[in-house]
């Protein structure tokens, strides 16, 4: 008979996009748990800063390129790691690419883009580690990182948002086609965060701040809190760290509101965000 999966301990997770933002922060923390942590990603040299980070913290670490919108990039990707640390037994589908603006704005291949990062390479990464979950027996995690934008109508945001939307919706399927196996299907929705990549470029290009004033006129921002990498990757780790016997479905996390008054307009929403980007 198969030892069941200790959840806490002695594990293999694979998490993508991790060479920089969340997905470097999640690395780190389940590292700090002592866990053997594959990171991919297509930036080799950003890799290796979270491999070192990795080490430091008191993991093991298997840097690795990926591409996850490729198919056979993701099949090397797990048969490295399985011959390095054995079976994967939690992934983090965590990478992810986008920009603002109107959809009419977009071209083809950066819509292209989106999605296949998005949505396509979850489902590669989350077919492969499924395959040698089933063949180890003894269970796992797959998890998705989805977005707001997935829930609630989020303009200027359409391609990623609809390939967060699919993600949730694969991640409703997939969980009923995964019943009785012993591998659990995980849901984290996460709101707005410092230190994404995307967030940072789109600061520089200047498309932000269109942006941002779009979302405060429709009270999609209605404060100044902003989390950390670090907070959600604490709520990953929560989740993948759960007992046997139960799952978070969906856990959706969000900043919390600064105390005292709202920002009554843009330009004092815009002031107070400044002010705390400038904090230590």
């Amino acid at each position: 008979m198969t030892a069941e999966l200790d959840r806490k301990h002695d594990r293999v997770v694979a998490v993508t996009g991790a060479g920089t933002g969340i997905g470097q922060a999640i690395a780190v923390k389940f590292a700090a748990l002592g866990w053997r942590v594959a990171v991919g990603g297509r930036r080799v040299d950003k890799l290796a800063e979270t491999a070192r980070l990795i080490e430091t913290a008191g993991g093991t670490a298997l840097p690795h390129a990926l591409d996850v919108t490729d198919g056979d990039a993701v099949e090397q990707f797990f048969t490295d790691v399985e011959s390095e640390f054995g079976t994967v037994t939690a992934v983090v589908n965590n990478a992810a690419m986008a920009r603002y603006g109107p959809l009419d704005d977009f071209s083809p291949a950066e819509i292209a883009a989106e999605i296949a990062t998005k949505l396509t390479g979850s489902l590669f990464m989350a077919r492969r580690g499924i395959q040698a979950m089933r063949w180890d027996g003894r269970g796992g995690d797959i998890l998705f990182m989805t977005s707001l934008a997935a829930a609630t109508p989020w303009p200027l945001h359409l391609p990623y948002a609809s390939a967060s939307a699919g993600v949730e919706h694969a991640v409703r399927t997939l969980r009923l086609e995964l019943e009785g196996s012993g591998i659990r299907v995980l849901n984290l929705r996460c709101g707005e965060t410092l230190g994404t990549d995307f967030a940072t470029r789109e600061m520089e290009t200047g498309r932000a701040l269109d942006a941002n004033q779009r979302w405060f006129r429709l009270n999609l921002l209605r404060h100044t809190g902003l989390m950390v990498p670090e907070d959600v990757a604490d709520a990953v780790v929560t989740a993948v760290t759960l007992p046997s016997g139960c799952q978070y479905s969906v856990m959706e996390v969000t900043p919390t509101a600064p105390i005292g008054a709202l920002p009554a307009t843009f330009d004092e929403w815009g002031a107070s965000i400044a002010e705390s980007l400038t904090r230590p």
